[in-house]
């Protein structure tokens, strides 16, 4: 056989990473293996190709046949192992060698010889190697205790089999090994095929050192030093060192000996490659006993190679290609020239395993996602590692997430290294143990080198400085100011609801008025803190317990290590509160500026999402002191905000409640009705219900088919937006562009009130002007300046929150002009107001002009420099400009706006710099086809779109062939206007006219879209950047254009978007096949977008559109008298469904009134009633079933985006559910019956509910 010529790395993580960048530095190709969960892995990148296992996740890196076939597949003549899975397993290395494969590591004979721990004893004692006094293999528990009275308690159980700390139990009296050996023998057998056990003498006072050896199967070996590894939990190696801190210090004497030990027992099997032998050291006499050998590259063989220079990949390799090219091996006299041990190692090394574990919850491990990971660079520092920001630790394997190293002249000085790289490691968004390995690095019984192997349960107490998550609450999330205000491109402001209440919490306790705090929605959580902390709640009324004691809100307190914080559900008016823990919770990670979290897009906070039981959050370190110094403060009742359930709010007009939009009536009715609130509110916005508005146009032309639609815009964040008939206020998680109308925008100083409305509550608005909500919002900063101040001890006097201000108001349209084509006008141009954050220019009828969106972009170029101006959203015939009007007013921003729009030169002139993105489409996709099928089956099933969009799309247009329909993406460039609404979606439309087809918006909307379709609305295009719910009919599919943490190729980490305002998108029809492999390659971090720096030029692309002005006319005729068909064709199927569907809720509600009073007079009737306004999800009992015990949930309702149990109490315990009053899908407000128990022989007249979460 001739050299090797590719190596398949048959592992995966940190240790697949190591053995290719050897295999690199080597010029020899590597062949990754992974699996679904790792398709995305650094492994996968770094080799030059990879190869998908088959089976489950879980058990894939162990199959063995599959292994062996793709080597032949791929020409791979050679497996290197690393470490776990089958790196010693001897069938797999005999399998290889059948197959004309190289194995990288010993020889299967070998492996079997020591992988048995009793044989490898007889091994170590012919070759006069000392063992730890013991037994051969047990036949019985009586041969066990037997052995144990001769030996000497305590005693170790061990599987013969064993490894990696499993199958083994210390063993202190009999009773003790009469528990244990049976469990031995079934572990051994289940997890190592092989119920063989033995006894040895245990040595509680040891040490765990071991020696790195490497063979070259001839007889010659060779020792590099030894490893201390005695710090262990659970038999696992938490902490490593080279060399042995006691060997260097107290036995020098040992090293000879250890290693000579270790090279004789190596050279006696003919061992080849790498391997380490482990030894007991009995710490009082330095007395040495041989433990095990493990035939592989060990995990922490790094630190070997930092203190003796070599590199043992390196020479695996070398050692495998001399064997497979000459049956021979590294000769042994270049062996004995890297026998360096006699010299001693160069300096001290540390190593720490960082893994992703929860030290305060026994070290569970704990998948996620790590949001931010961040390690320090420089001499002496080595982190192997396979994670970076974004990286998503698998449930499926070792939660091994780095092995950080250091290495210094002394150990002294290694440990100051290691403290300072773990302090300044930042690894951040699920739980690690990376405080735990600070604390013992920086403990002074690891300095002093007392690393006996009982360290963790006798010389170290780690005591964790966080919270623990018991129980979350309905919608408990991480908010801080300013959050991520001016972030844009889709990506919500976010943070508080209330950002009022969650200031003066920060207040009170002693943070920064903006310190992340946790939001508590309706029904709060339940909290451990393993260390002491300052707290404060604020907001709507809460009970409040902390160990069962009731406790105030409004003021500063100091939970008790070990004591447990319960926040209870409102008690009255108001809807969130907010917990602030002084110093915050300084592991979550900063993203994009801020530690709030974005639900609706999974971004931010602590892993994207709301606490769940189980989540960890790491404290302060001071928080120790400042619990000490915590003084008594209460804030005044008359400084706490008023919360009620009739909430009046001060509004200003705009932008479009302008007579062009809306009618006087329409305008009257919205300021005058007492709007209720829906059940169906969240965080993106919060719906309201009362009266239709009347319009005062029929339809939204080009915009959609309602008058509430409209092209897209940028949306002022607060505003009622309209979807269809129906408002919804726009709450801070709202989408930050779209084409539904506003009418109206609470103001800034106004705006917490929206965190505190609850369904059932009613809201009212009132008319204000820009002026006055000024005068607002620093009446809103003027508090809390004044709580700052009482906070602080200051004299003031408690000074009120609200407010009355006159009412008064203007027009939306605060200037207008229009066209006057001589005078280089070419469009009515308005200037909108949308409350006292956001000011837009229109230009235009609501109409795609090219020339309109370069005249945009342009005007935002110039606008972007003025003070003041926070964010700026061009779309297809606007500019929305967000600004802060403490800085610059109102009337001077429109006033600069107007004077920059007048000084731009003539548009038709301009050069526009611009990038061209060229990407791959596929149409008829089947996922896009499984989408509608989907939709159909759940949602509703007919429609003029369906049951397929492109054949619905083929007759709105009037086109003869699907072929037209799919050649329309592909004849033309496209422009995007818009990036925004939810995670980057980029918004425009084809600059091609005779491609601008056009098509209604799914009615209902679907609940899935995948990530990558094009979709059409209107005549507007959109791809969806991820899966989401969306109503575009579903076009084509390309690639997706969001990457959260910035990490593949054309994001970045403080961009996640792909796609800019006024970049030009070019389509290239692929087939399926090739499709899937650039998706396949964009998952795994891999596609390189073809993004190109050009120019657009207005005029020339003028001149080429007159050439098509004629064909577009005929175009556009044809696609109007086409869409009207397919319209009224649309409207008749529309109103059939809704007509069954009211037909199948009419035929379907429940019991009659008469059927529930009469079931309800009956003796033990007992109603389980609704505690809120909210949607019945599920009834989780049918008629006949008896409630069976306290706390039993009858049924589920949705609300505000939580789940609410509904339970029964005590009194309902073996009564019979007799009567279900309501269906899943059923509104319910407080005091409706859900379902009623009866319990004979009692009459109850009611049931308290018990709700939880």
């Amino acid at each position: 056989m001739g050299s090797v010529t590719k190596v398949l790395v048959a592992n995966r993580g940190e240790i697949a990473l190591r053995c290719i960048r050897s295999c690199t530095s080597a010029n020899i190709p590597t062949v990754a293996i992974y699996t679904p969960a790792d398709a995305a892995s650094p492994h996968t990148l770094l080799a030059t190709e990879k190869a998908l296992l088959p089976g489950p996740n879980a058990t894939a890196y162990l199959d063995i046949d599959a292994i062996i076939a793709i080597c032949h597949e791929r020409g791979a003549d050679a497996v290197i192992p690393g470490y776990g899975f089958l790196s010693e397993n001897a069938d797999f290395a005999r399998k290889c060698e059948e197959e004309g494969i190289t194995f990288i590591g010993p020889s299967a004979d070998v492996m079997v010889e020591f992988g048995l721990k009793h044989r490898a004893r007889e091994l170590a004692i012919k070759a006069s190697v000392p063992v730890v006094p013991g037994t051969d293999l047990l036949t019985s528990e009586e041969d066990a205790l037997s052995a144990a009275e001769k030996l000497g308690y305590p005693i170790m159980l061990k599987a013969t089999g064993g490894g990696g700390g499993m199958g083994l139990q210390v063993c202190q009296s009999s009773g003790d090994i009469s528990k244990a050996f049976n469990l031995v023998k079934s572990r051994g057998a289940t997890l190592f095929k092989n119920s063989g056990v033995f006894l040895e003498k245990y040595y509680p006072d040891s040490r765990h050192i071991e020696v790195q050896v490497f063979g070259n199967g001839l007889g010659d070996a060779i020792a590099f030093g030894e490893r201390e590894c005695s710090i262990q939990r659970r038999h696992q190696k938490v902490v490593e060192e080279c060399p042995s801190s006691y060997v260097a210090s107290t036995h020098p004497e040992l090293r000879a000996k250890l290693c000579e030990a270790a090279e004789n027992l190596a050279k006696s099997v003919k061992y080849e490659s790498a391997g380490t032998i482990e030894f007991l050291v009995d710490d009082a006499t330095g007395s040495f006993f041989f433990l095990e050998m493990n035939t592989r590259l060990q995990v922490e063989h790094g630190i070997t190679e930092l203190c003796y220079g070599v590199d043992l990949v390196e020479l695996m390799l070398r050692q495998a290609n001399l064997r497979r090219s000459s049956s021979s091996g590294i000769p042994g006299d270049e062996l004995a020239v890297m026998r360096n041990w006699r010299q001693g190692p160069q300096g001290a090394s540390i190593e720490v395993r960082l893994y992703a574990e929860n030290p305060a919850r026994d070290f569970e491990p704990s998948p996620g996602t790590l949001q931010y990971v961040s390690f320090p660079e420089g001499d002496g520092i080595r982190v192997d590692g396979w994670v970076g920001t974004g990286s998503v630790v698998s449930p499926y394997y070792d939660p091994l997430l780095a092995k950080i190293m250091v290495h210094a002249p002394t150990r002294s000085e290694a440990i100051e290294k290691l403290v300072k790289v773990l302090t300044e490691s930042k690894v951040q968004g699920t739980p690690t143990n990376k405080d735990f390995l600070a604390k013992i690095v920086a403990s002074e019984p690891f300095a002093e080198g007392a690393t006996l192997t009982n360290f963790l349960t006798t010389k170290f107490t780690y005591r964790p400085c966080a919270i623990d998550i018991k129980s979350p609450g309905a919608y408990t999330s991480i908010q801080d100011l300013p959050a991520r205000r001016g972030v844009g491109n889709g990506v919500p402001e976010s943070g508080p609801m209330d950002s009022l209440a969650l200031r003066l919490a920060n207040i009170i306790v002693g943070n920064a008025p903006g310190a992340e705090c946790l939001e508590v929605t309706f029904n709060g959580p339940e909290l451990l803190f393993y260390a002491p902390a300052a707290i404060a709640v604020c907001g709507a009324p809460m009970p409040m317990t902390i160990n069962g004691k009731a406790v105030g809100m409004w003021e500063r307190l100091v939970v008790r290590a070990g004591q447990t914080l319960k926040i209870g559900q409102v008690s009255t008016d108001g809807c969130r509160a907010y917990l602030a823990v002084r110093g915050g919770f300084p592991e979550v990670p900063i993203y994009l500026g801020s530690k709030s979290t974005s639900p609706s897009v999974l971004l931010g906070g602590y892993q994207g999402r709301t606490l769940v039981a189980g989540d960890y959050l790491a404290l302060d370190e001071r928080t120790y002191q400042w619990a000490e110094e915590v003084t008594e403060f209460v804030l005044p009742e008359v400084c706490r905000p008023r919360y009620t359930n009739e909430w009046e709010v001060w509004c200003m007009p705009g932008p479009y409640d302008s007579d062009d939009y809306m009618t006087a009536e329409d305008r009257e009715m919205i300021y005058g009705t007492a709007w209720t609130v829906s059940h169906n509110s969240n965080r993106v916005g919060i719906r309201i219900m009362g009266p239709k508005p009347k319009w005062s146009r029929p339809d939204g032309g080009e915009g959609g088919s309602h008058p509430s639609n409209l092209f897209d815009y940028g949306y002022p964040m607060g505003s009622i937006n309209w979807t269809g008939d129906d408002p919804v206020i726009f709450a801070i998680d709202a989408p930050n562009l779209g084409g539904l109308l506003c009418s109206h925008t609470v103001v800034l100083g106004d705006y917490w009130r929206m965190g505190q409305l609850k369904p059932a509550d009613t809201i009212r608005f009132k008319r204000t002007t820009f002026e006055n909500a000024l005068v607002l919002r620093s009446r809103v900063e003027e508090f809390v300046e004044h709580v700052a101040a009482l906070v602080n001890g200051e004299k003031v006097e408690p000074m009120a929150l609200d407010l009355e201000l006159p009412e008064g108001y203007g027009s939306s349209i605060l200037a207008e002009f229009k066209a006057d084509p001589a005078q280089g006008l070419d469009w009515d141009i308005q200037y909108r107001q949308g409350g006292d954050g956001f000011l837009s220019v229109e230009f235009g009828p609501q109409t795609i002009d090219v020339i309109v969106r370069c005249r945009i972009q342009l005007l935002s170029a110039e606008i972007e420099k003025l003070d003041g101006i926070i964010f700026l959203n061009p779309n297809a015939r606007s500019l929305t400009v967000q600004y802060d009007g403490q800085v610059i007013s109102q009337s001077d921003l429109l006033n600069k706006m107007i004077e920059i729009e007048k000084s731009i030169p003539e548009t038709r002139k301009a050069v526009i710099p611009c990038r061209e993105i060229h990407l791959p489409i596929v149409f008829d996709d089947p996922i896009l086809q499984e989408a509608s099928k989907r939709y159909m089956e759940t949602i509703r099933p007919t429609a003029a779109y369906l049951p397929d969009n492109i054949e619905y799309l083929r007759r709105s247009n009037g086109f003869e062939t699907r072929e037209e329909v799919f050649q329309a993406a592909l004849s033309s460039p496209f422009l995007i206007a818009a990036v925004g609404f939810l995670a980057g979606t980029p918004v425009g439309f084809p600059l091609l006219p005779t491609s601008r087809i056009v098509g209604q918006k799914y009615n209902p909307t679907r609940s899935y879209t995948p990530a990558g379709t094009l979709g059409l609305g209107g005549s507007m295009f959109a791809i969806y950047p991820c899966d989401a719910p969306g109503g575009y009919q579903l076009w084509a599919r390309t690639l997706p254009c969001w990457d959260p943490y910035g990490t593949k190729p054309g994001f970045g980490p403080t961009r996640p978007w792909l796609f800019e305002a006024f970049d030009l998108v070019y389509f290239h029809h692929v087939e399926r096949s090739e499709y899937e492999d650039a998706y396949a390659r964009y998952e795994a971090g891999l596609y390189e977008f073809d993004i190109r720096p050009t120019e657009f030029d207005v005029g020339k692309h003028m001149e080429e559109m007159a050439g098509h002005e004629e064909e577009s006319k005929r175009f556009k005729e044809r696609q109007r008298v086409c869409a009207a068909e397919i319209q009224a064709e649309e409207k008749a199927l529309l109103a059939k469904w809704l007509e069954e569907k009211a037909s199948a809720t009419t035929a379907s509600v429940g019991s009659s009134k008469d059927d529930l009073e009469a079931m309800l007079a009956l003796p033990g009737a007992i109603p389980i009633t609704s505690p809120m306004n909210a949607n019945v999800w599920k009834i989780q009992v049918q008629e006949g079933d008896v409630v069976e015990k306290d706390g039993q949930v009858l049924s589920i309702l949705e609300a505000m985006k939580m789940e609410i149990n509904v339970s029964a109490g005590a009194e309902a315990v073996g009564g019979v559910v007799k009567m279900v009053v309501v269906e899943s899908g059923t509104v319910v407000k407080p005091g409706d019956v859900i379902l009623v128990v009866v319990k004979e022989g009692r009459f109850i007249s009611s049931l308290s509910y018990i709700l939880s979460i």
